[in-house]
């Protein structure tokens, strides 16, 4: 099956865990910090798997793209996943969050396509890297 990594990287905070997960969770203030959100929203209120997350990717030079994905994996102070399932391909986001043992927090996000997705998704892939870059530089830059 075809797998590609958008990006599987480790990025360092201050803040404590329980502090990054709680900025990360509250998604209607993503676009308060964030750039490259215009806006984002979590139908029903509350992380839960199968709940919808919308959210508005704004990528200088291109017009806003609205992005509806479900939450596959929710762990309170630990991690959260969102992606696509469709027959035969998969895309998934997933954002796991490690003490550091000195008081702040390491954020691993990944992302990657599996199956037919994966030719699909082979245009943005730069795109893709630079979104998820940009999203965890602006993140840690809170703390």
């Amino acid at each position: 099956m075809l797998k590609r990594y958008f990006i599987d990287e480790v990025t360092e905070t201050r803040a404590s865990r329980r502090q990054a997960f709680s900025l990360f969770s509250q998604v209607n203030g993503w676009a308060d910090w964030c750039s490259v959100v215009r806006h984002a929203r979590l139908f029903g209120g509350e992380w839960r798997e199968g709940a919808a997350l919308l959210f508005v990717a704004d990528l200088p030079r291109l017009p806003p793209a609205p992005v509806v994905v479900r939450i596959q994996e929710y762990r309170e102070n630990e991690s959260i996943a969102w992606g696509l399932e469709l027959p035969m391909a998969s895309i998934t986001h997933r954002f796991t969050f490690i003490d550091d043992g000195e008081g702040g927090c390491r954020v691993h996000q990944e992302e990657w396509s599996e199956g037919l997705m994966t030719l699909l998704t082979l245009p943005a892939g730069r795109l893709i890297h630079r979104f998820d870059q940009r999203f965890a530089r602006e993140f840690a830059a809170m703390f």
